[in-house]
């Protein structure tokens, strides 16, 4: 395993240049609320759920594929039923200028909805997701391209996620709503239910109801879209932290140790 300060430092450098630059949710606020979330924290999930629940409440048709883009797109989608509340879904990373509380006010910003997940699983499910596209070792993997190049994911991605708006969510904490998907996986409808709260939602409870009840991984899996590669609703990786020997183990708990500034209630002191 490679030695970590060095990637430290580089990541160092470039995190704070990289999201400098990023003001897509400064361009993109015209919704009610923003879905961010990491990478293989049951994205495709919530949003079927939230897509299914919306639907049945508004009578339009469900979302016609697992990814519910139809419904809950991206920043560039167009909304394909305009009576909808209008939700934006991305793995967007935090500019600095949303710690301003000053500038949520002036922007006349939405509302944040934050899904994470143990960065140990989730590295685990990109790494099992994407092996052969990679074509490396989960150990090369687990160190990673802090210049974000080479994976559509990475321990760097995630760190820089999760520090981004862990610190939103410190500086203006009314504005961000925080899903751990571990939570979800227990009580997808209670979750479900302060999502819609927190974004003035219109959503009865016989429409949660209804958004979990047809929401399961193999009713999902029934509606793959064709143009995309299959998969996308996927087993849970099975043990994720078999995935880490000693040092593995090592080097995700230095670089944790001197990167991450918001855990967001995991331990990763503990395997």
């Amino acid at each position: 395993m490679l030695d970590p300060q060095p990637l430290i430092f580089r990541f160092r450098l470039h995190a704070w240049r990289r999201n400098l630059g990023n003001f897509a949710l400064i361009k993109h606020r015209h919704c009610v609320g923003h879905l961010l979330s990491m990478h293989q924290s049951g994205t495709h999930w919530l949003k079927f759920m939230l897509a299914n629940a919306l639907s049945h409440q508004y009578g339009t048709p469900p979302p016609a594929y697992n990814h519910a883009n139809d419904i809950i797109g991206g920043p560039k989608d167009l909304p394909l039923y305009p009576q909808l509340p209008r939700i934006i879904a991305s793995h967007t990373i935090a500019h600095p200028l949303l710690r301003f509380a000053s500038v949520h006010g002036l922007c006349k910003l939405p509302r944040y909805v934050v899904l994470v997940r143990d960065i140990r699983t989730a590295l685990a499910s990109n790494y099992t997701k994407w092996r052969s596209a990679y074509g490396v070792s989960f150990s090369e993997y687990l160190a990673g391209d802090t210049r974000g190049r080479m994976f559509n994911h990475d321990l760097w991605w995630s760190l820089r996620f999760l520090n981004s708006w862990g610190e939103v969510r410190q500086k203006v904490p009314k504005r961000v709503t925080v899903i751990r998907y571990e939570t979800l996986a227990n009580d997808a409808a209670g979750e479900l239910e302060r999502i819609a709260h927190d974004l003035d939602l219109d959503l009865s409870h016989a429409a949660i109801e209804h958004g979990v009840a047809v929401s399961t991984r193999p009713l999902m899996q029934e509606k793959d879209d064709p143009l995309r590669p299959p998969g996308a609703v996927r087993s849970e990786t099975a043990a994720p932290h078999a995935f880490f020997d000693e040092a593995g183990k090592a080097f995700l708990t230095k670089v944790l140790t001197a990167c991450l500034r918001h855990d967001f209630g995991y331990d990763y002191t503990r395997w």
